[in-house]
């Protein structure tokens, strides 16, 4: 009943899919009483690397915490664990931030890539709103979770695509509008993840170093307290970095 169940939803919803092969691994953060974790794979394959491991080529991530009334933002302690970062404080506050763009450009030719340098960031809780003095490169904003607008460099980004990671590890996909607007659907209770890559083919060069494209990726997790059963995760199928 419960599978029959969610293939109703997913029906009526239209865009879900069972397809989990991820294209690259990003930064996500999951909260818990202290502060939060900080993973690096993939949460639609429920990939989590590990240290030693994958996880020590994230050689320097920051974490923040946003203060509501002034919308200033106050960085956290972040330490290395063998299966994620810990993010030291935050309690209960309504955002939390994550961020690595330290990491060296790499020579991805062999993948068609070209001299590429990855940046990833991370939000939980809520997306940027009118006092947050903190932003992203790439970012989202909106009052609410399911209508949200994607910004680059401030600016709203048409055509981006999202993927949506439901509880369940189902995968929704979407595209923003001209106005880098989307509307998602959050059928199901618990903790939702949104993955957005977006490629800028503007030279540059960071740490001495030429790159072709900056690879920049954004993940947004929030919780959702009300909804439909999630039912049992779908089963992993991890791609590759």
């Amino acid at each position: 009943m419960r599978v029959s169940n969610r293939t109703i939803i997913a029906a009526a919803c239209g865009v879900l899919s069972t397809v989990g092969v991820a294209q690259a691994h990003y930064l996500w953060l999951e909260p818990d009483e202290a502060g939060a974790r900080l993973f690096y794979g993939e949460a639609e394959g429920g990939l989590k690397e590990k240290s030693p491991g994958k996880l020590d080529t994230i050689k320097a991530p920051r974490a923040f915490v946003l203060n509501q009334l002034s919308g200033q933002h106050k960085a956290l302690t972040v330490s290395l664990t063998a299966g994620h970062f810990f993010v030291n404080g935050g309690g209960k506050s309504p955002a939390l931030l994550a961020t690595e763009g330290s990491l060296e450009v790499r020579d991805l030719t062999k993948h068609g890539l070209g001299m590429a340098k990855t940046n990833y960031y991370a939000r939980y809780g809520q997306p940027k709103g009118p006092n947050d003095q903190f932003s992203f490169a790439l970012d989202v904003q909106g009052r609410d979770p399911n209508k949200l607008t994607v910004l680059y460099r401030g600016q709203p980004l048409k055509g981006a695509k999202l993927e949506v990671i439901a509880p369940n590890t189902w995968v929704q996909e979407y595209r923003t509008d001209t106005q880098g607007r989307v509307a998602i659907n959050t059928p199901w209770r618990g903790s939702y993840v949104i993955h957005v890559l977006h490629v800028d083919a503007t030279p540059g060069e960071f740490d001495g170093k030429k790159y072709e494209s900056l690879r920049n990726h954004f993940t947004y997790t929030f919780l959702k307290a009300d909804g439909a059963d999630p039912g049992p995760a779908v089963p992993p199928s991890h791609g590759s970095d």
